[in-house]
């Protein structure tokens, strides 16, 4: 059942106005937190260690990625989680700071503290990850990832309670302003510790395993989101490890890369598009391998080489390990940049291995057509989709194209048989030479496979053109058969019946009778000759095509409107011994011709030509009939001669115009000859 678009529109509206409240509320808290940190009289430094402003930062942040979506897309979860998220925790930066302000052992005050507390559990164990495995849609990536869900809002409330229950462990226990209800035997809960954190790592994995399974089976658009998720994951990851190899803890280093996290899933969600994201996540995927190398190997060479080479002989091991790691670097980072350019951009930089797997498609094009191929190009490429247009019409396509795409023309020869479409990666404004340079490759035994294609439709549409006519005369058989040479013959069995009774008794009726019956034999007979003269003219075998359709041309008479009209066989003695389909196809190709100018035509004269040249038969008809009248359309008699010879595989060409009506029929007579039989 569809929803009504009034009330669905109503919905969003009161939901945009609900996020802009939880906006503006995290907002004037973010205020609210300045002025308190700044009149506690609080340290940068203790501003910092009481987590007053990572809280603030990290708040402020995933309310601001938060909310767009939660405008744009009302009901993408995926927004609200992250909106949600800041709110609680820029709860958290302003309970602490408010309370390292105007804070005492009250109970309002620890009921603030309490809250403070217990806020920043939720955004950390459930909204963040419960976030990810939204992403980028707002929904589950199936019914049975329900259960994730379910140990999401689990592990909330068990961090929850151990922030609230647990006095020691409360941000708020060094002001001096303990919350309540505190309860010094939480610790002895240990069952509810261990599940509290094997839930914890328990959702950020399943979030893990639900952006894998987003990128494995999404979309190309969905592929192209993942991967900002993934870039920031890079940079975060980056800084930490720079900030453990430097050996302290940073604010900027420890903290602020967290905040990179909300604004990819923002970007990914609403501007995905923004760059080619493909070749910013392989460089940096790059860069972090190489650097990540380059330090593993330097300290791995410095130790092996104070354990072994030092004793020997008199050499720094620093010096030495720089030296191998100079020399190994650039062939470890062209190998590298090779491993990472096939992930990306598939064999752009290899154009063997893509002629190798499409080739193999193509060989099996027959089976799984078209499609198959541009499947195969698009993976070994990752282009995100493909077609094949023949006469600007869509005949093949795998993905949906994007707005941005690029033509590769396929020719047979200085034929056009089409062109193949590509749609351009993220953030391509114009197809790479390396990438043209491989599409130019496979355009060749891709325009083969679209000529294959093309032939083998217009082989079908023969075949069944065939077989409709065949059908047809079929059709035509059994109708002569039934209403004309039925009725004869029964009437002949009960002539031939009657003049029996009658023989002894009235011997005139019965030769009356059998008179009767000699007529209706000769008629049956006659009856028969015509349809064996329709299957195939009597005349081809008793004198040859050229000798019938000479009979035919003196028998033909004037025009139907009594003028007088010369008709001519231009033909060499002999044609050689042709093949029977083609001596019946031309032999009704001419004769209906010469009826259509019999029947319709002012001419005068006509001429027919025949020739046999290079394995073809050349058949022309031409007549001097003038067209004065309104733009010339060929008739159901001229549209039989076009299927004639398209059966036989033939080519037909008919021209009208001030000068006359010409016929011009190609036959095949060799291997090309497609033989219709009935």
């Amino acid at each position: 059942m569809k929803a009504d678009p009034e009330v669905a529109g109503r919905t969003d509206r009161r939901l945009r106005s609900v996020a802009l409240g939880v906006l503006g509320t995290t907002l004037l808290g973010a205020v609210i937190t300045v002025v308190a940190a700044t009149e506690s009289g609080l340290s940068w430094a203790r501003l910092v260690e009481l987590f007053v402003v990572s809280n603030a930062l990290i708040g402020l942040c995933l309310a601001l990625a938060g909310w767009p979506i939660a405008d744009r897309q009302p009901r993408n979860l995926v927004g609200w989680s992250l909106l949600v998220g800041g709110w609680c925790y820029g709860a958290t930066a302003l309970g602490t700071s408010v309370l390292a302000w105007l804070g005492e052992p009250r109970a309002f005050w620890r009921g603030l503290a309490t809250v403070t507390n217990g806020s920043w559990t939720w955004t950390l164990a459930t909204l963040l990850p419960l976030s990810l495995v939204l992403f980028p849609d707002g929904r589950l990536p199936g019914r049975r990832w329900r259960w994730v869900v379910a140990v999401l809002c689990f592990t909330g409330v068990t961090w929850t309670a151990a922030a609230v229950l647990d006095p020691p462990g409360g941000l708020t226990a060094e002001l001096g302003i303990p919350e309540y209800p505190a309860w010094s035997g939480f610790r002895q809960i240990v069952w509810l510790q261990n599940a509290s954190a094997i839930g914890l790592a328990a959702g950020y994995l399943s979030a893990l395993a639900a952006v894998v399974v987003r990128y494995r089976r999404g979309s190309e658009q969905v592929r192209r989101q993942v991967l900002w998720l993934l870039l920031a994951t890079i940079l975060m990851v980056g800084c930490f490890a720079v900030e453990t190899a430097a050996g302290s803890e940073s604010l900027l280093l420890g903290v602020l890369p967290i905040l990179l996290v909300p604004v990819a899933v923002a970007v990914a969600i609403l501007r995905y598009q923004l760059l080619d994201i493909r070749l910013v996540v392989s460089r940096s995927v790059l860069y972090l391998l190489l650097t990540g190398a380059v330090v593993a190997g330097y300290l791995a060479l410095v130790l092996l080489l104070d354990r072994t080479v030092r004793h020997q002989v008199s050499l720094n091991s620093s010096v030495l390990a720089t030296v191998v790691i100079a020399l190994a670097f650039n062939p470890v980072r062209v190998w590298l940049q090779r491993l990472i350019q096939r992930a990306f951009y598939g064999a752009r930089q290899d154009p063997v291995r893509a002629m190798v797997e499409v080739g193999a498609r193509l060989g099996t094009a027959a089976g799984t057509g078209l499609d198959g191929v541009l499947d195969a190009l698009c993976r070994v490429m990752r282009f995100p989709a493909a077609a094949v247009l023949v006469d600007g019409k869509q005949v093949s396509a795998y993905g949906e194209l994007p707005a941005a795409r690029h033509a590769i023309a396929l020719s047979s020869g200085s034929e056009r048989l089409g062109e193949l479409v590509v749609g351009l990666r993220s953030g391509e404004q114009q197809l790479d030479p390396a990438d043209e340079q491989v599409l130019t490759l496979l355009a060749a035994p891709l325009a083969v496979a679209v000529q294959a294609r093309r032939l083998a439709d217009q082989l079908g549409e023969s075949r069944e053109r065939a077989i409709t006519g065949r059908e047809e005369e079929r059709r035509r058989i059994r109708r002569d058969l039934h209403d004309g040479l039925g009725p004869v013959l029964t009437a002949v069995v009960l002539n031939a019946e009657a003049a029996l009774r009658l023989l002894d008794t009235d011997r005139e009726r019965s030769s009356v009778l059998l008179a009767r019956l000699r007529d209706l034999t000769i008629g049956a007979v006659d009856e028969i000759r015509r349809l064996v003269d329709q299957l195939r003219p009597a005349a081809l075998d008793g004198l040859g095509l050229v000798g019938a359709l000479r009979a035919y041309v003196v028998s033909a008479g004037p025009r139907t409107d009594g003028a007088a009209l010369a008709i001519t066989v231009d033909a060499p003695p002999e044609l050689g011994e042709l093949p029977a389909a083609v001596e019946v196809a031309t032999y009704r190709i001419v004769t209906e011709a010469l009826t259509n100018v019999i029947r319709h035509s002012s001419a005068t004269t006509a001429q027919v030509r025949l020739a046999v040249e290079h394995g073809r038969l050349l058949l022309e008809v031409r007549d001097n009939g003038l067209n004065d009248g309104p733009e010339w359309q060929p008739g159901v008699g001229l549209a039989s001669i076009t299927e004639r010879a398209a059966e036989l595989g033939g080519e037909c060409d008919l021209r009208y115009d001030r000068t006359g009506c010409t016929v011009s029929v190609v036959l095949p007579l060799g291997p090309a000859l497609l033989e219709v039989r009935p």
